[in-house]
């Protein structure tokens, strides 16, 4: 007799064989105990799942000797001829080769013969979605309303290309991908009765290479033995599959958590001399990382696939430092990875991404970012540019620039040296909370400005360059800074009056007024200097100051204006 692949060797007879689609078989069990057969069933799901076994076992449940039943005897020569595919009661049908009218037509004059020697008449239509419209359109009436003992069993991997009208006429199930684990444990007792001497990390090997397809996995089994034989190593399965060592990986990522990037590098060059792909190998750490996270929050949930051993080395790994920290990796490795497909050197971006991890600061409690922020602070309010402050100093305000930023607030920096950080107030129901009537103009004019830019970015816009001039419960002035502005903003009235309304909770009038008909001094102190040479200088000083620069890194905020000193109000105020 020829020989015959593991995968055909190993096909299941029965739904006690069938691995990982508990969720398919039992109702298909049921509908055999309780005499409620469909008369149209469509298994979709991935490649390698089982769908075509189930179709066959499904029909010798049905036409066994001894059937119906959900446990037919595998040796029963009714059940043999249909796995063999020669039973006359049992048609299967490649539609990928016969998609027309015609071959439709053919199964529709041959469902109204009885069953002989069987108890019914099964059609197994594989890759059914292949069928053309026409096909479908043919077999609609007779999917609906077949003869008495006929039905049919539709096969898929792309369900989504069957017509409505064909699905909503069959009950449907969807296999899914077999987990990792299950895959292992079915090739370890196959490896076992063929005599195989194979070790857990390689059959875990095998099993995530297949991709949740049994079929696919003993595919890859079947080729280990034909390259080592009975006696396969792990050495050997990483060299078949082409597999980037695992020791190699948990190295470079030891080293990054050890914050050791010449180890790291180190580790990364030498993936780089066996050939591996920057993507696949970031890919690789990526999946790692995972791990990590998951292993430090949840480690005895059995979330994470792998030996014992290496999952025990994975867990003391994960240990080493803070979850954060490891989120906060997993964040930057992923960022850089989304730009290895178009860089013109994929391992120097990967390379550059590792020392990023090794150089990531532990810990990301509130107490440490308070601390920072305080000593932020400090360092502003005296003025100290270059000195160090609160025991940080300069290398704690590198150290955070290497970081993960946090969400970005909103920055006002001054050329004075003042820089201040505010996020407003949250929004109500209706809108934001009102800026009490002390708050200083500048800053609820800024406010105002914020709220504009999220409900209409053209408006806010238009209110670039302006200020405001004066504020009571009946009126707000606004100063724009020409002609051209206070027309595009005339014509924007009703957005501006509503608007303004929202922002304030009650119905206001709004004046504008151009900097072009205004000749005295502003209620607020002397005219924006944006215009002349000394604004411009001081607004380069004041981007180009050092503390404002500490202040956007450290805290991740962003400017979105800057004053000349005494026009900003205390934090609080806005």
């Amino acid at each position: 007799m020829s020989y015959q692949v593991l995968a055909r060797k190993y096909r299941p007879r029965g739904f006690d064989g069938v691995v990982g689609q508990d969720h398919v078989t039992t109702p298909l069990r049921n509908a055999i105990r309780t005499g409620r057969i469909p008369h149209a069933v469509l298994l979709t799901g991935p490649r390698g799942t089982g769908k075509t076994t189930l179709a066959r076992i499904f029909a010798c449940c049905l036409n066994a000797e001894k059937g119906p039943t959900d446990a037919p005897d595998p040796e029963d020569p009714i059940c043999l001829a249909i796995q063999a595919g020669s039973s006359t009661d049992v048609q299967e049908i490649d539609a990928a080769s016969r998609t027309s009218v015609d071959d439709v037509r053919e199964i529709i004059e041959s469902i109204r013969y009885a069953a002989a020697p069987g108890k019914h008449r099964i059609f197994i239509i594989d890759e059914v979605h292949m069928l053309s419209a026409a096909a479908f359109n043919a077999l609609l009436k007779t999917l609906e309303e077949p003869p008495p003992q006929s039905l049919f069993l539709f096969c898929t991997t792309n369900p989504e290309k069957i017509p409505f009208t064909v699905v909503s006429r069959c009950q449907r199930y969807d296999l899914r991908r077999i987990a990792t684990r299950e895959v292992a444990d079915n090739l370890a007792e196959i490896a076992a009765a063929e005599g195989l001497q194979i070790s857990e990390t390689s059959l875990l090997a095998v099993a995530r290479a297949g991709d949740g397809s049994m079929r696919d996995s003993l595919t890859l089994l079947d080729q280990l033995i034909a390259f080592g034989g009975e006696k396969v190593d792990d050495a050997r399965v990483a060299e078949v599959l082409d597999l980037i060592d695992r020791q190699v990986l948990i190295g470079i990522l030891t080293a990054c958590i050890d914050e050791d990037p010449g180890a790291a590098l180190r580790a990364c060059h030498t993936a780089w001399e066996s050939g591996v792909d920057a993507k696949r190998l970031g890919g690789e750490l990526l999946g790692i990382l995972r791990d990590l996270v998951v292993l430090r929050l949840a480690p005895e949930a059995g979330l994470v696939e792998g030996a014992d051993a290496e999952v025990a080395a994975l867990r003391e790994l994960a240990g080493r430092t803070e979850e954060a920290r490891l989120r906060r990796m997993f964040r930057a490795l992923l960022r850089e990875q989304e730009d290895l497909a178009w860089a013109p050197d994929p391992f120097a971006v990967l390379e550059v991404a590792l020392i990023r991890l090794a150089t990531l600061p532990k810990g990301d409690q509130v107490e440490q970012l308070l601390a920072r922020i305080e000593a932020l602070e400090k360092k502003l309010r005296g003025g100290d540019s270059g000195g160090s402050v609160g025991g940080g100093g300069a290398g704690q305000a590198k150290q955070a620039r290497r970081a993960d930023p946090p969400k970005p607030t909103r920055a006002e920096a001054q050329p004075s040296q003042q820089a201040s950080t505010a996020e407003p107030p949250p929004p109500s129901e209706d809108g934001p909370a009102a800026p009490p009537n002390g708050a200083p103009l500048d800053a609820v004019f800024d406010r105002l400005r914020a709220f504009a830019q999220e409900a209409n970015r053209g408006l806010f816009a238009a209110l670039e360059g302006g200020r405001l001039l004066e504020r009571s419960e009946e009126q707000l002035r606004i100063l724009v800074p020409s002609g051209i502005a206070a027309r595009r903003l005339q014509g924007r009235a009703s957005e501006l009056a509503t608007i303004c309304e929202r922002f304030f909770g009650a119905p206001i009038r709004v004046q504008l007024q151009s900097a072009e008909d205004d000749t005295g001094p502003s209620p607020n102190g002397p005219e924006e200097p944006e215009a002349t040479s000394e604004g411009k200088r001081q607004r380069q000083e004041a981007l180009n100051h050092p503390a404002v620069n500490d202040a956007l890194e450290i805290l991740g905020a962003e400017i979105l204006e800057i004053k000349p000193t005494g026009t900003a109000g205390p934090p609080d105020a806005g």
